[in-house]
């Protein structure tokens, strides 16, 4: 009997406390009533409607990394689990980019997910290279020169691999796609510098004209850099590159890859959107997952 009551007092209160959190994020929540029910949240910056939503969120999703309880528990006060307080820094993110709550938890659960998914065993040596190459955490990246995203994903990219020296380094690949018809021949350009070392400028230069990729321009853009247009084109055309471009893209799509551009970081597919502080968050994540050999910090 005593068993029972203890058990039966036990589903009470976490009943009650779900109560008070659907109250609570059905309608605006001051800062202060956060800081009541959430007290190691940081959720400035957020509205009410936005401290109501990050309630509702906190409540529905699990804290996985850290304290195995929901994310509204582990942010109690007697609680210092570290995991914690970077689902809010990443939650609050989404909120203020206006991400819904349900599809906030959608990508926070496949996000943390991923980290015990099978690895993909991806080569780190024939490609572009930015960053210190013994960096602890490699991100691949599947690219393809007519792609918008892909030409858009550059600078977020490239600030990723600066804001964080000596810890990650990027490994670009080709992933060249049967819609876009001159995507091919300006992987083998891209190749062709590469082999010069020129790798990173021919690939601004692509990007930057996506629509015109014409070997007159291809050329040009050679000749810029101080290599030979005629003898690229001749070597792209014999199809020199044709090999290594063609296994970069059957690795791709051996590891899942169906659209560009699409990373791994040390094999873990990349569920994030691809912006700098959502990249960085995902580097420590990783940082973190790997000195653990497969685990995160214990507190």
């Amino acid at each position: 009997m005593k068993l029972r009551t203890l058990l039966l007092s036990a589903l009470a209160l976490l009943a009650c406390s779900h109560a008070a959190i659907a109250a609570d994020s059905a309608q605006e929540l001051s800062e202060d009533r956060a800081r009541q029910i959430l007290p190691r949240a940081d959720l400035a910056g957020l509205t009410g409607a936005q401290r109501a939503q990050f309630l509702e969120i906190a409540g529905d999703t699990f804290d996985y990394a850290g304290c195995n309880d929901t994310l509204a528990r582990c942010l109690a006060a007697n609680v210092k689990d570290t995991h914690a307080l970077r689902m809010t820094a990443l939650i609050k993110v989404m909120l203020l980019e206006g991400f819904s709550p349900s599809v906030i938890i959608e990508m926070v659960e496949r996000y943390y997910a991923s980290f015990k998914e099978k690895r993909q065993k991806l080569g780190d040596r024939d490609c572009g290279m930015l960053g210190d190459y013994k960096a602890k955490v490699t991100v691949t990246e599947y690219s393809d020169f007519q792609c918008p995203h892909c030409a858009a994903s550059t600078k977020p990219l490239h600030d990723f691999v600066e804001a964080m020296p000596g810890k990650v380094r990027l490994c670009s690949k080709y992933f060249p796609l049967p819609m876009h018809p001159r995507a091919q021949v300006a992987a083998g350009c891209a190749e062709y510098a590469r082999r010069k070392d020129k790798f990173w400028e021919m690939s601004d230069r692509l990007f930057a004209h996506q629509d015109e990729l014409d070997d007159g321009n291809l050329k040009s853009f050679a000749k810029e850099l101080g290599l030979d247009g005629n003898e690229m084109l001749k070597e792209v055309y014999a199809g020199k590159f044709d090999v290594l471009i063609e296994r970069e893209k059957n690795e791709g799509l051996g590891a899942g890859v169906n659209a560009t551009p699409t990373l791994f970081f040390e094999g873990r597919k990349y569920s994030l959107p691809l912006k700098l502080e959502y990249l960085e968050l995902s580097a420590r994540d990783e940082e973190e997952w790997q000195r653990n050999k497969g685990g995160w910090d214990k507190e």
